[in-house]
């Protein structure tokens, strides 16, 4: 008998264990379908720009999603984000390696714990929406989780020093769905996204449950959303004000390995200074990219007398990257500069991570001493500066990585004629970087309704007009000179009038209707319980 029982219990026991290994195997097969969901929302993005991704994968993550406690849902979502920012971030190890002289392990390893910070957005995203919105239900898939991913996206932008590369809305700057930038920004953007991948979750369930009122509910939800987008698209929110300029952006492509070598720093002047010499009789602006001059702006003053000198003689403008040493003499600034009959100077406020400054250094400095790693010694700017300004013209200037940021860019100023960005991104070497950079100007010419000067020292250089397209360009790693017109506007965009509050209302009031929802369904559920009970006379 007893001989019996412990077969019993062995059988039991080898059972107990094929399904843990079967459910891990779930699991596992779970985890990497959700990975490659991540990877494949990474190609939503400029250059490869497959849009529909930007709303299948995140459906995919949302069905995962479903039945699951919020610990699952957290795993879920961050498995999503590594496979989305190790791809949509892989160019970080050639500016990190490469330029920065990082070690490849050590710059393997920077790369692996920044794209698993970023992955913590996404799992907090899932996790929080499974947390306060535990059941299944319509609104907790076309409100709830858009709305608390945007705060999450929101929230990437400014935490640290924030990271706002690869928000979901930038895969739709080409899509009806942009018509929602002028009013909400690349944010409001993202909303309509991911409502879009609750709607298409929700009608495939429908589908299943043969609900068919249900999905052409969610169907016509769909069509209703981007026809709106589409809509809001034609509205003009700004006019042309006065007569367009003439402009001439200077592409020197300059090898990053050569540009700041002791033995080419020459190379720089003669090259934008033999490209520029054509165009300064026909020309209201010319424009360097950034940091074109690889010497301070006090060393290299007689230079900058010249190139100021020859602007006057000209009835021109030149705009130019180069870097300002500070007043103590103990670091620089990344600077613009504007020479001719105006002058003025803008310097930069948002420093990018890695290249002009390492997070958290001082808990690192005696390894990064040890192991011979320079740091950067770039500053920030001052966070308000006036515009640079060409004789009445004002320009909202940025340099590189903060064409990133929609609020460092917006601006209430109504007599903002254009934006200019300057930018290096030989930094990332031949990588999507440069589209993705191109990608984001475009959004903040939507969202501010006036043209953007994109300039790179070697591409992608463009103007950009103020529907986010680009009106001319010129193609990358070459020498060269885009010579084109840029019309001033006038005016004023919703977003730039009254920032991000009306979008943080929305998504507040969309918060409160889904709880709402979800404490009638848990009501209903409670209810549906009590009645199913038998009360007998006897036990009452």
């Amino acid at each position: 008998m007893r001989h019996q029982i412990n077969k019993n219990e062995i059988a039991m026991q080898a059972g107990q264990q094929r399904d843990v290994r079967s459910l891990c195997g779930r699991t596992a097969i779970q985890m990497a379908i959700v990975f490659i969901l991540g990877i494949s929302l990474s190609l939503a993005f400029a250059p490869y720009s497959i849009c529909p991704l930007a709303i299948l994968a995140p459906a995919g993550l949302l069905a995962f999603m479903q039945n699951t406690t919020p610990k699952r849902a957290g795993q879920f979502g961050f498995t999503f984000g590594m496979g989305f920012f190790s791809v949509g971030t892989y160019w970080l190890f050639i500016s990190i390696h490469h330029f920065g002289e990082v070690p490849v392990s050590l710059a393997g390893l920077i790369v692996f714990l920044f794209v698993a910070i970023l992955a913590c957005f996404p799992a907090l995203s899932c996790y929080l929406t499974n947390r306060y919105y535990p059941n299944t239900s319509p609104t907790k898939l076309i409100l709830a989780f858009p709305a608390i991913w945007v705060i999450i996206e929101w929230a990437r932008s400014w935490v640290g020093d924030g990271f706002p590369w690869l928000l979901l809305g930038y895969s739709q700057t080409h899509t009806p769905l942009q018509g929602f930038a002028p009013l909400l920004s690349v944010y409001g953007v993202s909303l309509a996204t991911l409502m879009t991948s609750g709607l298409v979750l929700n009608a495939w369930i429908n589908t299943q449950q043969k609900n068919y009122r249900a999905l052409y509910l969610s169907l016509f939800g769909i069509t209703a959303l981007w026809i709106s987008g589409a809509l809001l698209s034609l509205i003009t929110w700004t006019h042309p004000h006065g007569k367009p300029l003439t402009v001439s952006l200077v592409q020197g492509n300059i090898s990053q390995s050569l540009k700041w070598s002791p033995e080419h720093l020459n190379l720089s002047i003669e090259r934008y200074t033999e490209l520029t010499r054509p165009f300064w009789s026909n020309s209201n602006l010319i424009v360097w990219p950034e940091a074109a001059i690889p010497f301070s702006l006090q060393d290299a003053a007689p230079f900058i007398d010249t190139m100021d000198q020859a602007a006057l003689t000209n009835h021109t403008h030149l705009a130019l990257g180069i870097p300002v040493e500070n007043s103590d003499k103990t670091g620089y600034y990344n600077a613009i500069v504007t020479l001719g009959h105006t002058k003025s100077i803008y310097l930069k406020r948002r420093l990018v991570p890695f290249g002009e400054y390492i997070p958290l250094a001082s808990l690192f400095a005696h390894v990064l001493d040890f192991m011979h790693i320079p740091l950067p010694n770039m500053q920030n700017g001052n966070p308000i500066q006036k515009p640079l300004m060409i004789d009445n013209i004002k320009i909202n200037a940025s340099i590189c990585f903060e064409i990133a940021f929609p609020e460092l860019i917006r601006t209430r100023a109504k007599d903002i004629s254009f934006l200019l960005s300057l930018t290096n991104d030989a930094w990332f070497g031949q990588s999507s970087a440069q589209a993705l950079h191109l990608q984001m100007a475009e959004m903040r010419a939507i969202e501010l309704g006036r043209p953007l000067l994109f300039t790179s020292n070697n591409g992608l250089t463009a103007i950009i007009g103020p529907q986010g397209n680009i009106t001319n360009s010129i193609p990358p790693d070459i020498a060269a000179v885009l010579h084109g017109t840029v019309q001033p506007m006038f005016g004023q965009t919703p977003w730039a009038a009254f920032g991000m509050d009306p979008l943080l209302i929305l998504l507040f009031c969309f918060l409160l209707i889904a709880k709402n929802t979800c404490l009638e369904i848990l009501k209903t559920e409670i209810n549906g319980s009590c009645d199913g009970k038998n009360i007998s006379p006897s036990n009452a």
